[in-house]
């Protein structure tokens, strides 16, 4: 399993603040709809997924509701066995734009778009261009990419915008057909939803302003540290041995708001987002070793194994044509020495 990865900030002149600020104001508008609302362009069935009303995030530390009628996976009680293993591929995947009749890749199909949340404001892997208003970044290929397996074209991929709280509820209410958010995958989410093999591995670590005298978790005892709510990184803060204040946001981009208001000592996440956020902002650094592994995989609502199966194709397809490689290259240029791609562990259920 590859290691942690140390990632390197490009320089950045110091006129970028500035844009980036009018660029962060204008991506928290859109969020702050549930969705992109931009979509000139774009044909019907590739157009953003408006935001129902009971697609409202939970209350803060209310647990999402079990998936209900729908039994866990095998060995999911417990340990759960592998959490980074998943369902085996089929042998032979289906042709684009003939899914097997009966299935839930059919109905999506006849529907005529695939239905996928990713994050709105965590680049380089999910956000909206403040140009155009379109969602862009490494999870955004990577549903394209299954969008395409689909249909056998692009623009059939509606993107909603998620929260790291809405991952798992968006799913269980049926929202959308997959999430591809940087969600880690563990035994605690297995028990709710289906993940994919993993796509990313990934470390968490803190960002700190160049003039704090913070060099690593251990010095921010009873300081405020920043993150988003509903992710493993909250877990972490909170079993430090040096008892940081955990303060939690909706969205991760709000986190770099408070740093630079000087409201939090430091914020905490993976560092790929980290690395991105010191790329926005060159008063701020990366500091300290990892603090945990993160194995990011993507979501799929229980019950349809067979999508589980195709978008596993899909992703040994990406990771073995140089796909994987590409995306990194195009979305995470900074990563010196560039990541090693992930390698799938398959089960064949039970």
């Amino acid at each position: 399993m590859p290691g942690p990865t140390t990632l390197t900030p490009p320089t950045i002149p110091t006129t970028l603040p500035r844009v980036v600020a009018v660029a962060v104001a204008v991506l928290l508008a859109l969020v702050g709809t549930g969705c992109a609302t931009v979509d000139a362009g774009l044909p019907a069935q590739a157009r953003p997924l408006a935001a129902t009303a009971a697609s409202s995030p939970p209350a803060t530390g209310v647990p999402a509701p079990p998936a209900t009628g729908v039994p866990a996976p095998a060995g999911s009680g417990g340990g759960c066995g592998d959490p980074q293993a998943s369902l085996r591929p089929p042998a032979v995947p289906p042709a684009p734009g003939a899914m097997p009749a009966g299935t839930f890749l059919a109905a999506i199909q006849q529907r005529g778009y695939l239905r996928a949340a990713v994050l709105a404001d965590v680049p380089p892997f999910g956000s909206i261009n403040a140009f155009n208003g379109q969602f862009e970044g490494f999870d955004v290929d990577l549903a394209n990419r299954i969008g395409r397996a689909i249909f056998g074209t692009d623009g059939h991929v509606r993107f909603r915008a998620t929260t790291y709280a809405e991952r798992i509820p968006v799913l269980l209410r049926g929202d959308v057909d997959i999430v591809v958010a940087t969600m880690t995958t563990n035994c605690e989410r297995r028990r709710q939803i289906d993940f994919s093999t993993v796509y990313w591995y990934e470390t968490q670590r803190i960002l700190v302003p160049l003039d704090s005298p913070t060099r690593s978790l251990d010095d921010l005892g009873g300081q405020p540290v920043c993150t988003a709510a509903g992710t493993t990184t909250v877990d972490t803060l909170r079993r430090a041995s040096s008892h940081p204040v955990v303060r939690t946001v909706p969205n991760i981009a709000d986190c770099l708001v408070l740093l630079q208001s000087g409201q939090v000592a430091a914020i905490s996440t993976t560092s790929a987002v980290l690395a991105g956020m010191a790329a926005q902002d060159p008063r701020v650094h990366l500091v300290g070793p990892g603090l945990s592994n993160e194995p990011d995989a993507i979501g799929v609502a229980r019950g349809h194994p067979e999508l589980t199966r195709f978008v596993n194709g899909v992703l040994a397809d990406v990771l073995r044509d140089g796909t994987w490689a590409a995306m990194v290259q195009r979305w995470l240029p900074a990563l010196r020495p560039p990541p090693a791609a992930p390698v799938p562990r398959y089960t064949d259920g039970g």
